[in-house]
């Protein structure tokens, strides 16, 4: 589905998107592959790595949306968690499955970027 001049791949993304444009949160969609586990040779056969492409990052967070859960992507998810927890990143996932879980998440990110503005506030004062 080609919108915004973005190709995405599922409704759900490009209902995602237009809630963050709405609430003016800025993201990026699908900006970078995190590499869970790197390529290597095993008695001569090249393993592929294996990696991780979220949907949309922002400040302090990471999005999914997912309608349907492949085989694949529950162990690809925990590893992604592992990721973040092994290099002690305070970015917070997000798993949406459906348009009231997007407008639950919104509300969610915008407290946290209201309660980051008004920490910053009390350090100036």
């Amino acid at each position: 589905m080609d919108k915004y001049g973005i190709h995405f791949r599922s409704k759900l993304e490009c209902y995602t998107y237009e809630a963050f444009m709405n609430a003016g949160i800025p993201v990026k969609y699908e900006p970078k592959h995190f590499t869970l586990l790197p390529k290597f040779s095993y008695m001569g056969e090249n393993i592929r790595p294996i990696t991780y492409l979220p949907d949309f990052l922002g400040n302090g967070f990471v999005v999914e949306c997912k309608g349907l859960i492949g085989d694949s992507f529950p162990l690809r998810y925990k590893l992604f968690k592992y990721y973040l927890h092994k290099h002690r990143s305070k970015m917070k996932c997000y798993l949406v499955r459906n348009h009231k879980q997007v407008d639950e998440m919104i509300n969610d990110i915008q407290k946290m970027l209201n309660a980051k503005k008004d920490g910053k506030k009390k350090e100036i004062s």
